[in-house]
């Protein structure tokens, strides 16, 4: 955990954070740095502290007090993690407020809120989160909470309170208030419905997961979901499960209700059909897997959980396992020894009499043998008679073969011909598709121009075909570019001559007749050419002026 602070602290913090990760390594422990005589806020609240020696078999929101590092330390560590900026999509923890700035009193953080009456020598004790004991509470980033949690421990009966950042068109802010989500089946009833609330930020995939739950979809049968942010909104699908809903739904308030509808398939695979009947895009296929955890669950190991101690537990218990059935493993090796002897003592009386019924069975098998020479005998003649109507069975089968040849050379001269008719409709196909592939990803990179204070649309394909010129250097996402309030980007020249300029870059090159007569025009558009760095047209443009000036 302290590693990810070596960058930014001096040597003798991240020293001490090295020394701390050591000792809990081993096994080791050692006093707490929070001295002082005065009672903590959790003894305030009428809460305790967990009992140390159970770190190793619980979560960090549950372990007492542990090592803490000295006050310089900490208000080094503290203060910047305090200062972070809320960022879509980061995790805030919920800590009484009177806590929190006992804390920062005590290591010599200052802060802006009044402070509420403790001693600046008091330690604030365990971490204080549920809102009965506090009329205010504050929040710190996840981060922060991890190094209070293993330094100060998690007072009994309170759990970390885990919020999330939400982008609202004003800003990011922390989202106190989740949701509420009406879910229905895109072929129900009105009335049947449930209830959900979920996070802005919660993926589309658990959103569908959780509908599936609620109405017993088993995992064979398809879904997809449909939405709308208010119940008087146009339904949207929700075909790639990997966004968050809040920003497909575009929802800017805690106090929205969206509605979500469960598409199934029946049993023969087919979509039952999406709700009031709208009818589903082109592209309906859904893309990414179902989240069957939601955001706020921690899935990962606990990260305060003390493997070493654990694994030293388990040795200890595997070997008083092992010495104390060593001796029970040795007495039943000799009673399965004693058992194998009688065992075998029974086999050796049981060989002795099958060997006198093997005498008497060999006597049997001599008169057989006298029968089964008879026999042959027979067999020999039968199979001559079969060997000869076999030689007739050869000449029919070669015969037929033959006519089938024929029939098959026939077949083959046919299928030569519809390949070959299909070969050329597949390479027709192939041009047509690459042809609308190009279209697309021209259509999905649509790009507004400012150039002068002339509006152009084209596409990012466009603009980088040319890989030398300064619009594929601009346009390549190497470089971050500022948008204007329209979504455009502006470039200071002339835009009279870069329709012109589009042209060359679309087509690949300057096609007949498409340019202007002027000389002054192809020095003007020359000038363009040049800045925008485009090396073809700028000599396309320079051999066309010599040429003109030679022949005046």
């Amino acid at each position: 955990m302290f590693a990810m602070y070596d960058l930014m602290l001096p040597s003798s913090v991240t020293s001490f954070h090295r020394q701390v990760n050591s000792e809990r390594r081993f096994g080791m422990s050692s006093p707490s740095g929070c001295g002082g005589s005065s009672v903590p806020v959790a003894a305030v609240a009428g809460v305790r502290a967990s009992s140390p020696s159970s770190t190793a078999s619980t979560t960090p929101a549950s372990t007492g007090l542990s090592f803490s590092p000295d006050l310089q330390a900490q208000r080094t560590v503290l203060e910047h993690l305090f200062d972070r900026k809320l960022v879509e999509g980061d995790f805030w923890y919920v800590i009484v407020a009177e806590w929190l700035e006992q804390l920062k009193k005590f290591i010599g953080i200052n802060s802006s809120r009044k402070y509420y009456g403790q001693r600046a020598s008091s330690p604030p004790g365990p971490i204080v989160t549920r809102r009965d004991y506090a009329h205010t509470v504050d929040v710190v980033h996840e981060d922060a909470w991890r190094m209070l949690v293993q330094w100060y421990g998690l007072a009994d009966g309170h759990k970390a309170m885990k919020l999330v950042v939400y982008k609202y068109a004003r800003g990011p802010e922390i989202e106190h208030n989740i949701n509420s989500f009406k879910i229905m089946l895109s072929n129900s009833p009105p009335e049947d419905f449930h209830i959900v609330r979920f996070s802005k930020l919660e993926k589309v995939g658990y959103v569908e997961h959780k509908a599936r739950q609620l109405y017993s979809i088993p995992a064979s049968q398809e879904s997809r979901l449909w939405a709308k942010a208010e119940a008087d909104a146009e339904w949207r699908p929700l075909f790639y499960r990997d966004k968050p809903i809040g920003v497909v739904l575009d929802m800017d308030s805690d106090f929205t209700r969206p509605v979500v509808a469960l598409e199934i398939t029946d049993a023969e695979g087919s979509w039952v059909g999406a709700p009031e009947l709208i009818e589903p895009p082109a592209d309906s296929k859904v893309h990414g897997y179902l989240v069957e955890n939601s955001m706020f669950d921690d899935v990962t190991t606990p990260w305060e959980l003390d493997i070493h101690e654990q694994i030293d537990q388990i040795g200890k218990t595997l070997l008083e396992k092992l010495h104390g059935n060593f001796n029970v493993f040795v007495q039943r090796a000799k009673d399965h020894i004693d058992a194998r002897e009688c065992h075998l003592r029974e086999r050796e009386r049981q060989v002795c009499a099958r060997e006198s019924v093997t005498e008497r069975l060999s006597t049997r098998l001599e008169l057989k043998e006298l029968r089964l020479s008879e026999e042959m005998m027979k067999c020999e003649e039968k199979i001559k008679e079969y060997e000869s109507r076999r030689l007739e069975l050869e000449r029919e089968i070669a015969d037929r073969q033959e006519e089938m040849q024929k029939m098959l050379s026939e077949k083959e001269a046919l299928l030569t011909a519809d390949k070959a008719d299909f070969e050329a409709e597949k390479e027709r196909f192939r041009e047509e598709l690459q042809h609308m592939s190009e279209l697309s990803k021209v259509q999905e990179s649509r790009i507004k121009l400012d150039i002068g204070g002339n509006q152009f649309t084209t596409s990012v394909l466009t603009l980088t075909k040319d890989p030398n010129s300064m619009l594929a250097a601009m346009f390549s996402g190497r470089h971050e570019l500022k948008t204007e309030e329209d979504g455009s980007y502006f470039i200071d020249r002339d835009g009279t001559h870069f329709r012109h300029v589009l042209n060359y870059l679309r087509d690949g090159c300057v096609k007949e007749g498409t340019l202007p007569q002027s000389e002054t025009m192809w020095r003007e558009l020359l000038t363009e050419a040049e800045f925008f760095q485009l090396s073809e047209l700028a000599a396309y443009l320079t051999e066309l002026i010599s040429k003109k000036e030679s022949e005046s």
